[in-house]
């Protein structure tokens, strides 16, 4: 129904040309006919419901729309000063989208987040690409806030259904989580057995199949949450395009109801074919966007007065935020890569574990802070450190904070390294803190003769420290994960702790890994010791609390791609919190 159809049709392909040669080389951008078509619909349906605007205000603001969330923030200023150009003197008015965000800033308070502009934008764009798309992508690394866009928008839209607020597609829904890689495809689209023939339906089968016979009204989101490969998704491409039917070998054909909708919880799109790419709409999240900072403002408001406070945050610029910048700058690596939030995450875990009544009373000074803090810090960002190619890092972070922080309250003494002390908890209130060294507190060894030879365990410095901060994170029922070469005694510091615990409190279960777990196995040995307590609830015998010690968590054989099924369904247990309630 456009008039002027001619002239911006070829704006419409000098933009998407100048695209492809100008932008970056991102898996994830799609220029193609399937692009160009869903923009061209919701053109369509934008000039039928805005008709006191004029057509190339109506394709502007669809373009932009459709393409400004999936990119990266280069190409983001590059794509506007594109469309700035061709569209000359076109400044489509801003979007009203009424009381939807304040409902969202309201939603992020209310769940304990902060809300920041790269939140509230994300939402926003997520609910856009919904309302053109059945099928979207969601893209960027851990810490990115992919989950809270998707859990604020989904809490969202059912609290203004609920008060029947009109001006927008605001529905009840319903989410399925499922982690495609947590399976082989035969368990995910069903298979026949060998000898009789006989058809065993897969998990997705089952799962949109229940969803698609359900008559409500409600919106339903079934999300994928796991890398994509062409190991699965190709069997989902004609669900993803228009077509909207899983096809399963059996003919079987299962179609999307109206009120489905398809949302890919990934990381990247390396390893999925241009057909893949196309097929879906997608909101890019850059983790660099959000950064650490809200986590930490988060934090520090569930620790104590505006006193405490704020001399934790200060800590945090003081101390963190340069290390961090020097730690990209020289490229330190971590023995398992570590993302800045991961890192962050583990300094909060640990001052939690320190900042007791005990140890820090309320209306302590900063310089108590500052000392527990510098402890903290050394263990969180550089307890991963190892050593690679000729390169200490344990060396260079130890020379780096020394000389850094040099003129701080406490320093640690000079001999040894910063890792060999601890704060000493001993120190009376209002002395200032001191610095014991680990040896002082190794206990002593009383030799057993009736004791095998592979169950004697001689205390060391090594294994001190590492069970001081593994109690300390098991008290706090936070994971523990300790990475290392054969021999490093890894087993042997977490079987010390584990049997010294009260049996009365806690139990645990071993799982050996080998090179030929997968998740099933994984599955069966996760619920082997939970009995059922009340309906679809588990959990371990009696009152008591489970821990799971996963021994050699590596072993697993990779996939084509480089995924161990066994890890993944681990993460999505952990995640969702579905093994049982006191794991």
């Amino acid at each position: 129904g456009y008039v002027q159809n001619a002239l911006l049709a070829k704006k419409f392909n000098v933009l998407y040309k100048l695209c492809e040669e100008q932008l970056s080389k991102q898996p994830h951008y799609d220029f193609g006919l399937r692009n160009i078509s869903g923009v061209m619909r919701a053109a369509g349906s934008l000039k039928l419901q805005e008709q006191d605007l004029t057509e190339d205000v109506v394709l502007f603001r669809t373009l932009r729309d459709m393409n400004m969330p999936k990119y990266i923030k280069t190409d983001a200023a590059l794509f506007m000063a594109l469309m700035t150009d061709i569209f000359q003197g076109v400044e489509p008015p801003a979007i009203d989208y009424g009381s939807f965000g304040q409902y969202i800033e309201e939603d992020l308070k209310e769940h304990g987040y902060q809300v920041t502009a790269h939140a509230m934008k994300k939402t926003i764009e997520l609910y856009e690409a919904k309302n053109t798309r059945h099928c979207v992508m969601l893209v960027g690394n851990t810490g990115s806030g992919k989950s809270v866009a998707m859990n604020t928008l989904a809490r969202v839209k059912t609290k203004m259904a609920k008060k029947n607020i009109s001006g927008g597609n605001y529905n009840k829904f319903t989410k399925f989580v499922l982690n495609p890689k947590a399976f082989s495809d035969p368990e995910l689209y069903g298979f026949a057995d060998v000898e009789t023939r006989e058809w065993t339906d897969g998990v997705l089968a089952v799962v949109m199949r229940n969803i698609c016979s359900d008559e409500k009204t409600d919106e339903k989101w079934l999300v994928l949450d796991g890398p994509v490969d062409t190991l699965w998704i190709e069997s989902m491409n004609t669900v993803m395009d228009d077509n909207k039917i899983l096809t399963l070998t059996t003919n079987e054909r299962i179609p999307l109801s109206n009120s489905m909708r398809l949302l890919l919880e990934i990381s990247h799109l390396r390893n999925a074919s241009p057909a893949t790419a196309s097929r879906a709409g997608c909101v890019f999240l850059n983790e660099t966007d959000i950064g650490w900072r809200p986590y930490v403002l988060t934090w520090v408001e569930t620790m104590g007065d505006q006193k405490a406070q704020t001399i934790l945050e200060q800590l945090f610029e003081q101390y963190v935020a340069p290390t961090l910048t020097m730690m990209a700058k020289e490229k330190w690596v971590h023995l398992t890569p570590i993302k800045d939030i991961a890192i962050i995450e583990v300094i909060c875990r640990i001052l939690e574990g320190l900042l007791t009544p005990e140890t820090c009373p309320p209306g302590s000074e900063k310089e108590v802070y500052e000392a527990y803090f510098q402890f903290a810090a050394v263990w969180g960002i550089g307890g991963g450190f190892g050593a690679d190619k000729g390169a200490d890092f344990r060396k260079m972070f130890d020379s780096y904070w020394r000389s850094e922080f040099a003129k701080s309250a406490m320093r640690f003494p000079d001999d040894g390294s910063i890792y060999d002390y601890f704060i000493d908890p001993s120190t009376k209130k209002g002395e200032p803190k001191r610095c014991s060294h680990w040896k002082e507190i190794i206990p002593a060894y009383t030799h057993d003769r009736a004791e095998p030879f592979a169950g004697i365990v001689v205390p060391t410095m090594d294994s001190t420290r590492i069970l001081y901060l593994s109690k300390m994170m098991l008290n706090l029922r936070k994971p523990v994960m300790l990475v290392g070469p054969s021999g490093s005694a890894k087993t042997v510091v977490l079987n010390t702790l584990l049997r010294g615990l009260d049996e009365d409190i806690w139990m645990y279960v071993p799982i050996a890994y080998n090179s030929f777990t997968i998740s099933y196995d994984t599955q069966a040995m996760l619920e082997a010791p939970l009995e059922k307590k009340t309906g679809t609830i588990f959990g371990p015998p009696g009152t008591k609390k489970l821990i799971y010690f996963i021994d050699d968590m590596n072993m697993p054989a990779p996939d084509k791609y480089g995924t161990q099924s066994a890890i993944a369904i681990l993460r999505q247990r952990s995640e969702e919190r579905r093994v049982g309630k006191e794991c």
